[in-house]
C-alpha cells in the first residue's frame, strides 16, 4: 500500500523558515536512544463505529453534529469479537540502556499496542500521545474483570511501592477508571525508569473492559494534563528525557507492515526530503498545531472556518476533522448513516485523497487508500460490500483529532524543544 505524502509549498511565505531540520539545543551528547517496533496482527478485523465511539468517549464528544439517515439497503456487520490477546517476545539489555521491542496492530489498525515491562512483568499496553496518564490493569480489580487477561500483579514485583494518592479518569459519557497510585520499575525498549508512578485501578468501566487487546495506557502527552492526585506526575517520556540523545520521539506507523516508535533520535534514513517543523501549542497538554486549510483530491485549498487546529494523537484510530471538512470531503460519493454513526460508501469507490495544512506553509496528502478504513456491512440490494470512512466528523469539538489514519501517512517527530512537531515523507 502506498503511504507516501506530498509536502508542498502552499502559501507565499518563506520555505526555509519552516523547512529547517530540527536542531539540538543542548550541545552535550547523551547516551540513550531506543525504539519500539509495531507488528501487525492478522487475526483481528477493524470496526469503524467502535473506533469512533472510543475517540468520542476519550475526548468527551457528544455525537450530535449530523442528522443522518437509516438506509433501507444497508445491513451493518456485527462488531468482531475474538477474545484473544497478544503475546510478544522481548529483547532488552538494561546494562547499556538500549534495545527494541515489538508492537502489534490489533483489530486491523483500530489500535496499536506494545509490550511494557512493569516490575519484570510484560503487559500489553497502548501508547497514547493524546493523554498523559499511565495506568495498568492489575490483580486489585475484580477477578471477573481480568479473566483471560495478562495483568500486573504487585505481589509478584520486588520493586513495587505503594504511593499515597489516587487517580480517576472520566470522560464525557461517564466511562472511567479509578483507584490507587503505585511506583515500580518500568522498562520500555530496554530503557528503565526505576520509580515510574502509574495508576493501579480498582474500578474500570465496561467501555475499557470491552477492549480486550490492551491492558493499560502509556500517556505521551504533556505532564500538565496528568490526572493523578495530589498532583500531576511525570510521564515515562518526561522521566527519560534528560538522558536521551535528543529530547524527541518519532512515530512511523505503518498499515499492514512493521512500524515503530523511536525515542532519543531522529533517524534521517527513515524519511525522504525535508523535515517540516511546526510549532506546538501545549497549553492544553496536547501536541496541538495549526491546520487551517484543506483540499479534496486535486481541488484547490479551502480555508477551514470552524476548527483551524488539530492534535496528533497516536491513541485514536480515525482522523476526526471539523464538520466543514467532513461534509466537503464526502460530498457526492458517500452517505452519513445513523446506524453506524458515520460516513459509509461502496468499497469499490475510487476514494479521493485528502490534503490538510501543516502549520501555515505546507500541506500533507493522506492517500484515499488509508481513508478506506474497514468493511462495515453490505448493500442488500446489490450484494456489494460497504466500507467505513477513516475520516469522520469531530462532531463540532473545539479541536480536530488527527489519529492513526493521518499519522500512518507520515514520519512524525514529537520534539520536546519548543515544543514542535516535525513531518516528512516516510521511506
Amino acid at each position: 500500500m502506498h503511504l507516501g505524502i506530498s509536502l508542498v509549498l502552499s502559501l507565499s511565505l518563506s520555505y526555509d523558515a519552516l523547512a529547517a531540520p530540527v536542531t539540538a539545543l543542548h550541545p552535550q551528547k547523551k547516551s540513550k536512544s531506543f525504539r519500539v517496533e509495531r507488528v501487525r496482527r492478522s487475526d483481528y478485523v477493524a470496526h469503524g463505529p467502535a473506533a469512533l465511539r472510543k475517540a468520542y468517549r476519550k475526548f468527551g464528544i457528544a455525537p450530535t453534529e449530523f442528522t443522518g439517515i437509516d438506509l433501507d439497503d444497508f445491513e451493518p456487520f456485527d462488531l468482531p469479537h475474538t477474545g484473544k490477546s497478544a503475546s510478544f517476545n522481548q529483547k532488552s539489555d538494561e546494562s547499556d540502556q538500549s534495545g527494541s521491542v515489538s508492537a502489534t496492530s490489533v483489530q486491523g489498525d483500530v489500535e496499536f499496542v506494545s509490550p511494557v515491562q512493569i516490575g519484570g512483568q510484560t503487559i500489553v499496553m497502548d501508547f497514547d500521545t493524546g493523554s498523559s496518564d499511565m495506568w495498568v490493569m492489575n490483580t486489585n480489580l475484580p477477578q471477573s474483570s481480568i479473566s483471560g487477561r495478562t495483568v500486573y500483579n504487585p505481589s509478584n514485583s520486588s520493586t513495587y511501592k505503594k504511593v499515597d494518592g489516587s487517580f480517576k479518569i472520566s470522560y464525557g459519557d461517564s466511562s472511567s477508571a479509578s483507584g490507587d497510585l503505585a511506583q515500580d520499575k518500568v522498562s520500555i525498549g530496554g530503557v528503565v525508569v526505576e520509580d515510574q508512578v502509574f495508576g493501579l485501578p480498582t474500578s474500570v468501566s465496561d467501555s475499557f473492559l470491552s477492549d480486550e487487546n490492551s491492558n493499560g495506557l502509556v500517556g505521551l502527552g504533556f505532564t500538565s494534563i496528568n490526572t493523578f492526585d495530589p498532583g500531576p506526575q511525570k510521564t515515562f517520556f518526561d522521566n527519560v528525557l534528560p538522558d536521551l540523545d535528543e529530547p524527541v520521539f518519532t512515530a512511523r506507523l505503518k498499515s499492514e507492515a512493521v512500524g515503530e516508535y523511536e525515542f532519543g533520535i531522529i533517524d534521517h534514513a527513515k524519511y525522504s526530503g525535508t523535515l517540516v517543523n511546526v510549532s506546538v501549542d501545549n497549553s492544553n497538554g496536547f501536541w496541538q498545531f495549526e491546520t487551517g486549510q484543506f483540499a479534496v483530491g486535486d481541488g484547490s485549498l479551502q480555508k477551514i472556518t470552524d476548527v483551524p487546529t488539530a492534535i496528533a494523537d497516536t491513541g485514536t484510530s480515525l482522523m476526526l476533522v471539523s464538520p466543514q471538512v467532513a461534509k466537503a470531503y464526502y460530498d457526492g460519493w458517500a452517505q452519513y448513516s445513523n446506524s453506524v454513526d458515520g460516513y459509509i460508501f461502496s468499497c469499490d469507490t475510487d476514494i479521493p485523497n485528502l490534503s490538510v495544512a501543516i502549520g501555515n506553509k505546507f500541506q500533507a496528502t493522506i492517500p484515499g487508500s488509508l481513508i478506506n478504513f474497514a468493511e462495515i456491512g453490505k448493500n442488500k440490494t446489490t450484494g456489494g460490500t460497504v466500507c467505513y470512512g477513516g475520516v469522520q466528523s469531530n462532531s463540532g469539538s473545539s479541536i480536530q483529532i488527527f489519529g492513526d489514519v493521518f499519522l500512518k501517512a507520515l514520519f512524525v517527530v514529537f520534539d520536546h524543544r519548543g515544543p514542535s512537531l516535525g513531518f516528512a515523507s516516510p521511506k
